[in-house]
């Protein structure tokens, strides 16, 4: 051997000499002086590393990123340069490796989001209103339009909420009302189920025809009917509410009532039996000594047929709000029966499902009464509108001063000068159904908005019973 290159290979090793001598010193953690065998011959018989030197810098290598070492999605994606072809090795080379993910310890789903592991990352599972790989993002619960059948949604801190048109109900407007006709039953009014079929049944002061499915008088006057002939047709009729020339017939609304406190009138109402009137309850909320009068029409004459009563008993509903005019419904328990003639009788009280599903998706109804012009009468006489276009909810929100929650609704004349702004608060709108008349709404008066702005009623529907369970309860009078 030559002299150079045994100088060389002698440096060689002294070099790897004093790279291995330092790790057989003894130490602290470790007194032994020489490795297990085994351990020696795999440390001396390791082979070198493809792409050792600047290996981040070099092309990815199969063997260095997932067989010496444990290799990641991304250093898989770098040998294959492919999503695919990645995508099948990890899948495998995860399940061979034993190798599982647990990102999830590190909580990274926000706002209540649940994490679940997957093979090379994780998945958040958002509540309801979040969205984003975190469930970061706050979504509008509204734009998938999740409201069915006509609902209006609104959105609220954590979710949203349905507010359903008249005759449907659930989370999503999603279910209607129990639809008699559609079970080929065509009662003239209510049905009912019983005993695995659909059976008709009828308003106070009828009963069941022969067919079972038509509704005839039972009493001299029932409710709902007229007595006294009109003596204008249905033309005449829809061109007096166009033109303004409200004044109407005696006995055309005879359930229309006169709410007075003293000498002073206040309100209007509406006959449900001989013993109670419905009303507003923002009229009596404050009276003492107050009186309905009843077969009233022209304020400036005695006509004879005028009944005057005095109140016994005020049910005002529990939840009435002076500010946002929710719940604004009164019951009147009377100290004497009225006396029932061709100008005083009752309007029909509907059936929930009945009023939303049938009477509220009428075209028109009526409404009755005086006007009020600063605290006074402006017209003596009795005022009818016969024909009363009943407004979709969306058209009508958020025209008025206060909140119009789904116990209300609108009702009126979205084009003309409005004939009905001025009418007292709690005279009654009512809508025909086969030749009957039934109670849907109460007027919220005029006195709290202007005459441009449609006039918004108390859905009666959604205090049927309320007004049934106080009704029972009276047996004896005060």
């Amino acid at each position: 051997m030559k002299l150079e290159s045994f100088i060389g290979v002698l440096s060689t090793m002294l070099w790897l000499l004093g790279f291995v001598l330092p790790s057989l010193v003894p130490t602290e953690a470790n007194q032994q002086v020489f490795l297990p065998s085994n351990a020696a011959q795999g440390l001396l018989s390791r082979q070198k590393r493809r792409n050792f030197l600047l290996e981040e810098l070099r092309q990815g290598n199969l063997e260095r990123e997932c067989i010496e070492e444990q290799c990641n999605f991304e250093e898989a994606r770098e040998v294959f340069e492919n999503e695919e072809q990645t995508w099948e090795f990890y899948k495998t080379y995860m399940v061979a490796s034993n190798i599982t993910n647990n990102l999830c310890k590190s909580a990274p789903c926000w706002n209540g989001g649940t994490c679940h592991n997957t093979l090379s990352d994780y998945n958040c599972t958002c509540k309801t209103g979040y969205g984003g790989k975190t469930c970061e993002i706050e979504n509008d619960m509204c734009a998938s339009s999740p409201c069915k059948n006509g609902g209006w949604c609104s959105k609220e801190a954590t979710h949203y909420k349905c507010s359903c048109e008249t005759g449907y109900y659930g989370q999503n407007c999603e279910h209607g009302p129990q639809d008699c006709s559609s079970h080929g039953q065509s009662c003239d009014q209510f049905c009912k189920f019983r005993h695995y079929n659909y059976v008709c049944y009828c308003a106070q002061g009828y009963k069941l025809g022969k067919d079972k499915k038509s509704c005839v008088p039972a009493v001299p006057y029932p409710c709902g009917k007229l007595s006294v002939p009109l003596a204008t047709d249905d033309s005449d009729l829809i061109i007096r509410a166009i033109i303004g020339d409200q004044l109407c017939q005696r006995g055309e609304y005879p359930w229309q009532v006169l709410v007075k406190n003293d000498d002073e009138t206040v309100c209007g109402g509406a006959i449900l039996n001989e013993d109670f009137v419905l009303t507003s309850a923002a009229c009596v909320k404050h009276m003492q000594f107050s009186t309905v009068v009843l077969g009233e029409h022209n304020l400036e004459e005695e006509e004879g047929t005028e009944q005057v009563i005095n109140i016994s008993r005020t049910y005002i509903h529990s939840r009435y709000s002076q500010v946002t005019f929710e719940n604004d419904i009164a019951l009147l328990q009377l100290e004497m029966p009225i006396q029932f003639n061709n100008y005083t009788s009752p309007i029909c009280l509907p059936e929930v499902d009945f009023a939303e599903f049938f009477l509220m998706n009428s075209e028109y109804g009526a409404i009755s009464g005086w006007k009020l012009k600063q605290g006074r009468v402006e017209q003596p006489v009795m005022l009818g509108v016969p024909y009363v276009p009943y407004i979709k909810h969306a058209s009508c929100e958020g025209v008025q001063s206060f909140p119009l929650v789904n116990r209300m609704f609108c009702a009126g004349f979205e084009e003309l000068e409005d004939p009905l702004c001025s009418l007292i608060r709690g005279s009654p709108l009512v809508t025909s159904y086969k030749g009957v008349w039934f109670l849907t709404g109460l007027s919220l008066g005029a006195d709290e908005y202007n005459c441009n702005k449609i006039p918004v009623y108390t859905k009666v529907s959604r205090y049927i019973n309320w007004i049934k369970q106080i009704m029972r309860k009276k047996h004896t009078r005060h």
